[in-house]
């Protein structure tokens, strides 16, 4: 019974809200915004103590799960090679996330959040 209110009590709090439920461009946005906060915080939590450890954690783990949620929702049909270019962004962000996990050294992660944010402001101009 533990696990069952800890694991709704996670659900109601990680979850990332929308303003506009029925706009797809308003929640890429905030996939977008949500990773892009959640690598930055990755990065302010990089060397591990026991006061940000949890941080650092959650962190990484929001980020890892919404860049599988993008590349997931990638459209290979439309566009093959904007559809490979993002899932190489993703793809490039997500190694080096976990390696930096391991090394508690910021990186790579610093170039994909500057690619990330451009290819954020692109959507935006499309709205």
């Amino acid at each position: 019974m533990k696990n069952i209110n800890a694991a709704l009590t996670y659900k109601n709090t990680d979850q990332i809200s929308v303003v506009k439920p029925g706009d797809a461009n308003s929640v890429l946005l905030k996939c977008f915004d949500e990773l892009i906060n959640s690598v930055k915080s990755f990065h302010d939590n990089i060397v591990p103590s026991t006061s940000n450890f949890r941080k650092k954690s959650s962190s990484f783990s929001r980020a890892l799960t919404i860049i599988y949620t993008l590349q997931s929702s990638i459209d290979f049909e439309k566009d093959l090679s904007v559809a490979k270019s993002l899932f190489q962004i993703y793809e490039f962000t997500r190694v080096a996330l976990i390696e930096e996990f391991k090394t508690c050294k910021v990186k790579k992660s610093l170039q994909a959040v500057k690619a990330l944010s451009e290819i954020r402001d692109t959507w935006n101009l499309i709205k």
